[in-house]
Order: C-alpha cells, then sequence, then structure tokens
C-alpha cells in the first residue's frame, strides 16, 4: 500500500481534471472513473468517498478534527502545516502513512486510481469480498465491520439504486436513512458542479 500510485491506465483525457468546477465535481468524476477501470461494483468507491470525505477532493482531517478548505493550494498549505495524524483528500488516505510527505492525496484522480486498485486486489485476495475489502480499508475490527458496512450501504443505495451489495448485513433504518439523506446532498452538489458532460465523460472512460 505504501508504493506510489500508478497512473490510470487506460489513458485519460488530460483535459478532464480542468474541465471539473470545484473539490465535489473532481471527487465524483475521479471515483467513478476508477470504479470502471478496476471494476469495482458500480457506485461503491464513490459512496465509500462519500462516507469519508462527504466527496470533497481537498477535505482534510487533522488530529480527527475536519477541515474543508477552498481550493487545493490552501489544502497543500495545510498538510504541510500538519503535525499529527492527518487523512487526506477525496478518499481520506492516510498521509503520513502512505503519502510520506507527498500531497498525491490531495489529487483525486490519482487518489482515487490508487484506492480503487487497493480495494480490487484486497477483495480478490479474500475470494471476492467486498466487505472484507471495505474492513480492511477502513481498519475496522471484526466488531466494528457491521457499523462501517452499514454507513457505506446507505450511500450505496444513493450512489447505484437497487444494488444488491451489502444487503445481507441488517442496518437500522432510521440511521441509513440520515445518512441517505446526507449522500443524496452531497452527490446532487457533485453533479451540479461537474455538469452532464463532465459526469458522462467519466462514466464512458474519457
Amino acid at each position: 500500500m505504501r508504493d506510489a500510485p500508478q497512473e490510470l491506465l487506460p489513458a485519460y483525457d488530460p483535459n478532464l481534471r480542468g474541465a471539473t468546477r470545484g473539490p465535489r465535481a473532481a471527487c465524483l468524476l475521479a471515483t467513478r472513473r476508477a470504479e470502471d477501470i478496476h471494476g469495482l461494483p458500480r457506485g461503491l468507491l464513490t459512496a465509500i468517498a462519500l462516507s469519508e470525505s462527504g466527496l470533497h477532493a481537498h477535505a482534510l482531517s487533522i488530529r480527527g478534527t475536519p477541515h474543508y478548505p477552498a481550493d487545493v493550494d490552501e489544502a497543500r498549505r495545510l498538510l504541510r502545516q500538519a503535525r499529527g495524524s492527518v487523512m487526506a483528500g477525496c478518499m481520506q488516505v492516510n498521509a503520513r502513512v502512505h503519502a510520506r510527505g507527498e500531497d498525491w492525496p490531495l489529487d483525486p484522480f490519482t487518489a482515487a486510481d490508487w484506492a480503487g486498485g487497493v480495494l480490487a486486489r484486497w477483495a480478490r485476495e479474500n475470494n471476492g469480498s467486498w466487505t472484507e475489502a471495505l474492513r480492511r480499508w477502513h481498519g475496522a475490527s471484526p466488531g466494528n465491520t457491521r457499523s462501517l458496512v452499514c454507513r457505506v450501504r446507505a450511500k450505496l443505495e444513493v450512489t447505484n439504486p437497487g444494488s444488491d451489495l451489502f444487503q445481507s448485513t441488517r442496518c437500522p433504518e432510521a440511521t441509513a436513512q440520515r445518512l441517505r439523506n446526507d449522500a443524496e446532498a452531497h452527490l446532487q452538489t457533485a453533479e451540479a458542479q461537474a455538469g452532464r458532460r463532465g459526469v458522462a465523460s467519466a462514466a464512458a472512460g474519457f
């Protein structure tokens, strides 16, 4: 997991980054593309990003305190100055462990590519279990797996309505509805920022 992330293959439109109009749009386009490239279940990586960062490319959690910088330059400054634990970017990558002083977690396309590859590999190593891949992603103990899966499942019901992933896990409906409402709000913001053309381009892999 500590290796430097590789670029998405096949190469994508270099204008895609510049076409985004906000941090949530960038995160959305990146996760949807990475899902396609790495063969993840549709909507899964976007659901995880919603759970991790609210689908925000510049999000930082510094010693457990959330920050949502307005632009990537401010995010980089905060990351450089931070002391202690830092979770960074769209996928909330552990910057101290995996980035080792670099700021690549703040590039949503790089971070989503890396996360998608890691999750796909872990699922393969565990007989196709996305539950186990998700548990390892969060570093959750077996006892905390249910609450983690329920949180992502609620987001997935927004990013891919009708998905049967994680349906064997029983989740409290009151909590799930609150999580769905939150996911819908962030997803609508991201899609509005991206515009229809940007979302369609990401889905098509271009």
